[in-house]
């Protein structure tokens, strides 16, 4: 005798979510993984829409990429007097775009954005916020450079 399994609205909807997991648990992987991370703020906070959620993480990432390009100004500055590290910074600086862009495609990529729905964008952009807020800090390391430290560079 063959048994029946009836499934709930409940237990469809969680067989639903598994099946798109993938793309759910990726993109909330990269929130939970984002330094210090900025869903803690007002606008997180207030946000009660998708459309919302995706103005804020848009804000984050115009934020990142503000503070990244005030830390490279800054590792510019401190290196203006020697010109063949400021070729191969600018080089670095060039390559790591290179491979944001490549990261983000990667996981987040734009032939898939019709079938991950609205959450698409939410979650490209925060991980180019966390790619970006990495960068910043690799920068950072540069701009504190501590005479006498052998290992880092000035």
């Amino acid at each position: 005798m063959k048994r029946l399994i009836r499934f709930t609205i409940p237990a469809l909807f969680l067989i639903s979510a598994q099946v798109h997991a993938p793309t759910i648990s990726t993109c909330s992987q990269e929130q939970s993984g984002q330094a210090g991370s900025a869903h803690e703020g007002p606008c997180w906070q207030e946000a009660r829409t998708q459309l919302a959620m995706n103005g804020c993480a848009a804000q984050d990432l115009r934020e990142a990429d503000a503070e990244l390009n005030r830390t490279y100004e800054q590792v510019l500055s401190k290196c203006k007097d020697q010109p063949d590290k400021l070729a191969r910074i600018r080089e670095a600086e060039r390559a790591w775009i290179v491979f944001r862009d490549a990261e983000a495609e990667a996981l987040f990529p734009e032939s898939q954005r019709s079938q991950s729905g609205s959450v698409f964008g939410m979650c490209r952009a925060i991980q180019l916020a966390r790619l970006t807020s990495e960068r910043t800090e690799q920068l950072k390391a540069l701009v504190r450079y501590q005479e006498g430290d052998v290992c880092s560079q000035p």
